[in-house]
């Protein structure tokens, strides 16, 4: 099964198809963001992201094989139209394999089918993938 990149607003989500017990995917994004040295702890980046899902934004989960591999929020400031990409993170066993560039595209395209015409990459890792594979902004 390919990488996907899967949207979600609430960490109950039922992504893991037999998950072998209760908040498993909650239990496995916040080991990946434990696992990453270039993010705050998986307890503090999940609260971040659960205020967010009560005004709409997202996290973006890449499954692969039923588990979670990648994560990243896609936040909505509501006064652009732009979308702030934030808190990037990748199973440390995929590091080094372009899975995040790869991740970071289908995020992207998933945006733009929803009209997103502009984004803004918080984390470093994040910028330097859109700014070499020019997807800040979308061609019109």
């Amino acid at each position: 099964m390919p990488l996907e990149a899967i949207a979600i607003n609430d960490l109950d989500a039922p992504l893991i198809k037999k998950p072998a017990r209760d908040n498993e995917l909650a239990e496995r994004l916040q080991a990946l963001y434990d696992n990453d040295d270039t993010q705050p702890s998986g307890a503090e980046v999940l609260s971040l992201i659960e205020q967010g899902f009560k005004r709409g934004h997202y996290l973006y989960v890449g499954m692969f094989n039923d588990k979670p591999i990648a994560a990243v929020g896609c936040f909505d400031d509501g006064q652009t139209d732009a979308k702030r990409l934030q808190y990037l993170t990748v199973h440390e066993q995929n590091k080094g394999r372009a899975i995040d560039a790869k991740f970071i595209k289908l995020v992207y395209d998933a945006e733009v089918k929803k009209g997103v015409r502009q984004f803004v990459p918080v984390d470093s890792d994040i910028h330097h993938i859109m700014s070499d594979y020019e997807l800040l902004r979308v061609k019109e």
